[in-house]
């Protein structure tokens, strides 16, 4: 069973949940379409866990959401991403996952704790700023050799008859 507060994955006789202390629903006060919903696990925007509250330290930028866009989503099960691979459409999603990438991996999968959250969207995101790096690097190695080799051109077959 889920906390409808903070989405932490409890046990299904637990009264109380374990990460954030709020009441747990009684299995059978459960309607069946939430008990059905509940199973789903491929929605875009899961409605069986879209009415969380997002907790403290979620929300926020995403580099990881933002570099690597429809890659990232679908990795944390936030199928909306994919629209980072539509003309015209992606470019503003890669911002959009930016912002909003955070929350919605947090609603659309079940993570272990928030801390468990935080672990692998930083991973993603040192990847990301990893790459951002590298080819910053590649670059200015790039435009240091193109420019050494115009200051120093070298000798076509023209300057070497003798």
């Amino acid at each position: 069973m889920f906390c409808p507060h903070c989405g932490k994955s409890n046990l299904s006789n637990a009264h109380f949940c374990t990460q954030c202390g709020n009441a747990l629903a009684l299995e059978d006060s459960l309607p069946m379409l939430d008990k059905v919903i509940e199973g789903i696990d491929s929605a875009p925007i899961s409605l069986g866990r879209n009415h969380l509250m997002i907790p403290p330290g979620v929300a926020g930028w995403s580099w990881g959401a933002f570099i690597f866009g429809w890659f990232w989503a679908v990795c944390n099960k936030t199928w909306i991403g994919l629209l980072a691979l539509v003309p015209g459409v992606g470019f503003i999603m890669h911002f959009v996952l930016g912002f909003k990438g955070r929350e919605w991996a947090w609603q659309n999968d079940q993570w272990e704790s928030v801390e468990h959250f935080q672990r692998v969207q930083r991973r993603w995101s040192q990847v990301a700023l990893g790459l951002i790096l590298f080819l910053i690097l590649m670059t200015y190695g790039m435009i240091y050799f193109l420019g050494s080799t115009m200051d120093h051109p070298m000798p076509s077959n023209s300057v070497l008859k003798v």
